[in-house]
Formats: structure tokens, sequence, C-alpha cells
């Protein structure tokens, strides 16, 4: 299983991984939804990758597959102690991920909180984040008939995990082909497009080359911010943290 940006590549086990999360956001529930995180080479205490944004269950995956993912608490000597997380099973079948015990200046609370969600004692309140408006929902892949299609890469993200440029290309979708060379483009380009009626298709990286799958779709946010997610549900494996990365 991959997880948050990793490549495509033989893994029969996720023993002897490591994550590292640094921030989480807490839910209306109490319970941690999502976290920024990356994967850290154990024998160097370096990251393996970039830090990025990922969901409660993604965590709870990467648990079961034996994974180990532990957090970092900031402290005044600069020291950053951490803390494994558990899978915690809930009476309504739901998993959700805690740590095992209390721990004076270790728990959930001392944890430093995406989008600037404050501690409230012992709930939290969350700033809400803004909502996005999909579009361009009807279209069918590579669609034929004069519209053009452009295939991404690779991509770029923010902190946040949303996508902010891209490495991309015009496709002959006929020939299956490159129509042109690909080039790096800030994301706005890639909403452009997609506003003029045009198709983008993310690539996922695999052992033979990129695999087309997946189309990106325009979504607006209430502050006035526009990216491209990908559109329809979850898919294993096809997701954008599973694209190939921009330096």
């Amino acid at each position: 299983m991959t997880y948050q940006g990793e490549r495509a590549r033989p893994m029969p086990s996720e023993n002897g991984r490591f994550f590292q999360v640094s921030k989480v956001r807490i839910g209306r529930d109490g319970q941690v939804s999502d976290v920024l995180w990356s994967e850290i080479d154990a024998s160097s205490d370096h990251d393996v990758g970039a830090r990025v944004l990922a969901t409660a269950s993604q965590v709870v995956d990467a648990l079961h597959d034996g994974a180990q993912v532990a957090a970092v608490f900031s402290s005044s000597n600069g020291h950053s102690p951490e803390r494994a997380f558990v899978v915690v099973v809930h009476e309504d079948g739901r998993e959700c991920i805690a740590f095992a015990d209390p721990s004076p200046g270790r728990n959930l609370s001392d944890i430093e909180k995406l989008d600037g969600q404050v501690d409230g004692g012992d709930q939290f309140r969350q700033r809400e984040r803004p909502a996005p408006r999909r579009r361009n929902l009807e279209r069918a892949p590579f669609a034929a008939g004069g519209i053009t299609a452009f295939a991404v890469s690779k991509v770029r993200l923010d902190e946040s995990g949303r996508v902010i440029a891209v490495l991309w290309g015009r496709v002959d979708t006929k020939k299956n082909a490159w129509a042109a060379p690909e080039v790096v483009a800030l994301v706005a380009d890639a909403v452009h497009a997609l506003d003029a009626g045009d198709e983008v298709f993310a690539l996922f990286p695999s052992v033979h080359g990129h695999v087309p799958d997946r189309r990106f779709v325009t979504v607006d946010y209430d502050d006035g911010r526009r990216t491209i997610v990908l559109d329809g549900p979850t898919a294993y494996k096809r997701e954008v943290h599973d694209m190939d990365r921009l330096d």
C-alpha cells in the first residue's frame, strides 16, 4: 500500500516504515480527523519525503499494515519528544487514532493544530474550512470531439495538501502519445483549461512508466482560492498524494 506521495513499488508489508505527525486537526467528535505527516528514515532520523496532509483513516491503514506512527511535540529546550499512535475501535465500529494513556504535556491537546485550530480545555474548537464547490463533474474520460486533453505527470502541493503547480503536457488521445513537451505550470493554468472545456487527467507512476487514470475538476473555496482535485470517490493508489512530485 502507498501513503501520501510514495512512488509505486513492490511493498508486501509496511513493517519497518516510520511516519511522524507534526500537526493534527480535531473533528467535532473530539477525534483526530486529519494529520500533517511525513515518512522518516529511522536510521538517520531524516525525512524521506515532504510533509503532507493525510486523513486519520490513512493513518489507521498504515498502522494496520505494520507501520509505526508517532506524534512530535514542541518543547522549550528544542527537543521533540515522540509518542506512538494506536488504533482505537469505538462501540459503533469506527476506528480512530489516539494515544494509549494520558501523559502530561504529551496529549492531543499539546500537538500543534492544523488550520489555526485552538485548544479549549478538554474540547477543541475547529475553524471552519472553506467549503469547496466542485465543477466539471459531467465529462467523460478522454472525450472526443474537439476537446483538448492534458495529462499531469507530477504535482506540487502546499502544506494543506492542495495542488499549487503541475508538470503537464498536451496529449493526442487517439495515438495515446504526447502532442507537445511537458512543462511546469501554475495550477491556475490547469483551472483555466478546465474552465475552457478541456480535459485534464492524472498520470500515476507504475513499474512500467505512468498510467493515465482519473480526471481533474476545479474546486472553488469561499476565500476565493481555486485549485484542482481528482473527480469521484477515493480510489486506492489513485489519489493526488500518490502522484509523482515536482521538486
